[in-house]
Order: structure tokens, then C-alpha cells, then sequence
């Protein structure tokens, strides 16, 4: 039982951080500190599509299924759980660019309001 929920608590975990990645960069628009912790998760996401690695937190949940006496899903997170839900099925290539889309969307919006608010507080100044 408690494999179970363990397994379900990384899966919440993940989808989670999927979330965090497509909409952190626009989090730090207004709270500037997230932005390290979405370089992270943008860097993990970028090389786990380029070097196409499994992702470790898939591991783990498959783990823990298995653990608690379930066949775990073949494939990945996205394959399983979004990949024909949120998007039509075998459409993850798009995802994946839209994903990073707006990762660089939400960078370059970040870079604007910062230099916006800087330039504001050199006027107040003067």
C-alpha cells in the first residue's frame, strides 16, 4: 500500500515539474528568484530530449509500482500519462517545441520587464 502512494506521490511530483517548466519562466516575472530553479528544470528537460535519456524520476515511480505489486506502464511520464490526453497521440515531438517555445518566450518577456523595471527605478532616482 504504501509503494502505492509513494508511486502516486512521485507521479503528482512530475507532472508537477512538466507544469513548473512550461510556466516557471513566466513565475519569474513577477517572483525573480524562481528563475534558478527553472534554469534547472529547463537544463534537465533540454538534455533528457537531446541525449534522450530516461528520466530518473519515471525510474522511480516505476519503482515504486513495482514495488507495491503493479506492472509499471512501458514508455515514459508523457508517453503514459499525457501523450494522447492533452495532446493527440503521437504528437510529442510538437510538444517538446512548444515546451521549449515557451521557455524561450518566457525568457525573453523576463528580460524585457527586468530591463523595464530597472529603467524605471533610474528615473525614479533621478
Amino acid at each position: 500500500m504504501i509503494y502505492r502512494v509513494l508511486a502516486d506521490l512521485v507521479a503528482i511530483v512530475h507532472g508537477a515539474l512538466l507544469v513548473f517548466f512550461l510556466i516557471g519562466g513566466f513565475l519569474a516575472w513577477k517572483w525573480r528568484r524562481v528563475i534558478w530553479a527553472h534554469l534547472f528544470v529547463g537544463a534537465w528537460n533540454l538534455a533528457i530530449v537531446i541525449l534522450d535519456f530516461g528520466c530518473p524520476i519515471t525510474a522511480l515511480e516505476k519503482h515504486w509500482r513495482r514495488e507495491g505489486g503493479e506492472q509499471p506502464y512501458a514508455g515514459g511520464f508523457i508517453q503514459h500519462y499525457i501523450d494522447g490526453t492533452v495532446y493527440p497521440a503521437g504528437y510529442t515531438w510538437v510538444a517538446e517545441k512548444v515546451g521549449f517555445a515557451l521557455l524561450v518566450i518566457s525568457y525573453l518577456g523576463l528580460y524585457f520587464v527586468s530591463r523595464r523595471t530597472r529603467a524605471r527605478s533610474v528615473e525614479t532616482r533621478t
